[in-house]
């Protein structure tokens, strides 16, 4: 697969895309959900028929990156790409089920060598990314994506709202495999783990840990305030033990009974732990020795980073650096989004991608 791209400050379609021919795919991301639609419909009415998505954010490609106006991404070569819907993507978004399935069958689906990139409305991850990886990878078929800084979404010319638009891919020249990148040390056998005892997962709220007040548990943990709780989460945010496998849960807020507020819900049940900070520097290039170990000369990667990295990077003077890592072994694209996606779960603080052969 090949990456090509255009950009215009001021959101202007035709500027955007003026050195951008014959893409199979449109991938693209503006700084305002007021520009959405006029940017979707114009991209459709200048490629009929070529899929595309778009949402709310910044976006890069190889070492440059974009937080104004519109940004487009243009997938092409050996690729077969289909681009549909699920609505209702925070109540039942099974019900248009039926859209992925005919996705996968119209590029002919093929173990290995198809996958989803997707970008859901914000709020609507859970439910999104459990219906696509309950068809997807009981197929052996990899996800990967993101939600978009906003309520909205567009796929094909049209906005949608509480849903979530996917891309199906079929790379005709090999494989595609997901990758997800956690700068955050895992648990050893000797962590400390913490049930959570009390939740309200709807809205995304942990009462108790061991029956203690989950702020308590946190900050007696680290030592710090209260005051401090919602900057340490770029240092230390919860990790959902899960099998051999952390997920991180970012910190939002905390409220006045005690209760921490995430980005990703927990249930009652769940362990958690409280992640350190590894060094990330290390994990990236881990990173890219995987993809290069696997795929070998990987043509391109399609990656979400969370904003919370992107802060923290910039902010450490890094986030140059990281784009110029990957662009230096292979084509590298994608946006930054206020959840992520991997395969059956919904993340926070890291990175997910999809490499292609």
């Amino acid at each position: 697969m090949k990456i090509a791209y255009g950009s215009s400050k001021t959101g202007d379609v035709s500027e955007a895309l003026k050195h951008i021919t014959e893409p199979a795919a449109l991938l693209f991301s503006v700084a305002k959900e007021e520009m959405l639609e006029q940017t979707a419909r114009e991209i459709t009415k200048r490629f009929p028929g070529v899929a595309s998505i778009g949402g709310v954010g910044q976006a890069y490609i190889d070492k440059q990156f974009f937080d104004t106006g519109l940004t487009v991404i243009a997938m092409k070569e050996n690729i077969k790409v289909v681009a549909d819907v699920l609505e209702q993507a925070s109540v039942m978004p099974v019900k248009y089920i039926r859209r992925l399935e005919n996705a996968v069958r119209a590029v002919g689906g093929e173990r290995g060598k198809t996958a989803c990139f997707d970008i859901c409305s914000a709020g609507a991850d859970v439910r999104a990314v459990t219906t696509l990886s309950d068809y997807l990878c009981r197929l052996g078929y990899d996800l990967a994506g993101g939600t978009s800084n906003s309520a909205a979404i567009a796929c094909n010319g049209r906005v949608y709202k509480d849903a979530c638009a996917f891309f199906i891919f079929k790379n005709l020249n090999g494989k595609i495999k997901s990758y997800k990148e956690n700068i955050y040390i895992h648990p050893h056998e000797s962590a400390k783990q913490f049930m959570v005892t009390e939740a309200d997962p709807r809205e995304y709220r942990i009462r108790t840990l061991e029956n203690t007040s989950a702020e308590k548990i946190y900050t007696s943990e680290l030592g710090i305030t209260r005051d401090k709780i919602t900057t340490q989460t770029f240092k230390n945010p919860f990790g959902h033990v899960c099998d051999s496998d952390t997920y991180i849960v970012s910190i939002k807020g905390v409220e006045a009974d005690g209760s921490i507020t995430t980005f990703r819900p927990a249930n009652r049940m769940d362990f958690l732990t409280i992640l350190s900070m590894g060094n990330y520097r290390e994990v990236v290039q881990d990173t890219i020795s995987r993809i290069q170990h696997d795929l070998g000369k990987a043509s391109a990667v399609l990656s979400v980073n969370c904003l919370f990295r992107y802060i923290m990077f910039n902010d450490d003077h890094y986030w140059e650096s990281y784009l110029a890592e990957m662009s230096r072994s292979f084509s590298h694209a994608g946006m930054v989004g206020v959840g992520e996606h991997y395969n059956t779960q919904f993340v926070n603080q890291t990175m997910c991608c999809l490499a292609f052969e």
